[in-house]
Parts: structure tokens; sequence; C-alpha cells
């Protein structure tokens, strides 16, 4: 995967990456595999990432200050990741491996307002998937992560390590064959009255 960005100032922040230059997003020569990155500063960042999707499948917008309508906006656009400009190299890594897998990146802070407006839009008449199949702990982290909570939230709350937390995480989305966290929630559709069932 290569990463494409046009803030200069920020190549030498994120080293960890071989950026490749741009000033227009149209005379990029890229797979659709690789990366762009778009920096919400700029006051064309929306016509960036209408640019960067016939191009790419995977964008990330790059923010000073996290907004809810900026990354609903952005996610709407076509980025599958909106993260800080200062979050930290071992952060970025993350949000790469997750793109390559195919998945979303939201931040944590704003992750459970995301669930709960998901939740309170999505009509859905589709079938959930089975419940009693679940173990007690794979409830407990379900619930956790229909209230938004994080794994080191879920851990904490059920005293079980977070790699624990992972595992479990692991194990509900291959159940209810779902790639991240938003799949498994939007695979539940309307899930308010889940919480009695758990």
């Amino acid at each position: 995967m290569k990463h494409f960005i046009a803030e200069e100032d920020l190549q030498g922040a994120l080293a960890r990456y071989s950026w490749i230059s741009y000033s227009r997003v149209e005379e990029l020569n890229c797979d659709k595999r690789d990366c762009i990155w778009v920096l919400a500063s700029d006051d064309n960042w929306r016509q960036r990432l209408i640019g960067a999707k016939q191009k790419v499948d995977n964008i990330t917008l790059l923010t000073y200050k996290y907004d809810r309508v900026e990354m609903q906006t952005a996610l709407m656009l076509g980025a599958r990741a909106y993260c800080h400009a200062l979050a930290t190299q071992s952060l970025l890594a993350s949000v790469t491996r997750v793109l390559e897998a195919g998945g979303i990146w939201l931040p944590s802070e704003l992750l459970a307002v995301s669930i709960s407006n998901v939740a309170a839009n999505r009509q859905t008449g589709r079938v959930i998937p089975s419940l009693q199949g679940l173990t007690n702990r794979e409830k407990d982290v379900l619930n956790g992560i229909l209230e938004g909570l994080s794994n080191k939230e879920i851990a904490r709350g059920h005293g079980i390590t977070e790699r624990t937390v992972k595992e479990y995480v692991g194990t509900l989305l291959h159940k209810f064959e779902a790639k991240d966290r938003i799949g498994l929630l939007l695979k539940l559709g309307e899930f308010s009255h889940l919480k009695d069932a758990l």
C-alpha cells in the first residue's frame, strides 16, 4: 500500500511511511488499494475526498480537532478513516492495518456517538441472528459493544484482560460475519431491545 499526502509538513511527523507528495489528486498514478491522506484544515478537503474516491478505496481524513459532523461528512464522501493529524505513529499504523483489512477506522472519542446514531436511525426488517448460541462472556462483551464501551472499559468492568476482550470481539465478528464493530452494529440493525435479551 502506497501513501499519498499533500501536506509536506506532516510527512516528517509521519515518518513511518514512505510518502508520495501530490498537489492535485487528479494527477495521481495510484492503485485502488493505495491510501490518500487528506488534511481537514485544507478548505478544499471535501473536493479532495471526492476526487480521491475516484482513485482509491482507502481515504483517511486527518483533523486537528475531532468533530462529529466533519467525520460523518467525510464518511459519506468516501473516507474510510478519520483520525487526528498529530496521532502517534503506532495509532497511524493501526489505522493502516484496519484499512488493509477492509475495515473502517473511527476515533474512540466519537465511536459511542456514532453507534447511538446508527441505532437511532437504522430501520431494518432483517431477522437478527440468534443470541442463544452466544456464551455468557460473549453476551457480556456484546453488551459492552452495544453500550459503546472500549475494549479496555469492557475488560475493567468484567475483571478480564483487554486481550481476552479482543478475542471475544473477534469471535463475535466471526459469528455475525462482520469485519469490524461498525459492521457488527449494522448487522444487528436496530439493537436497543437487545440489551434486555442479553
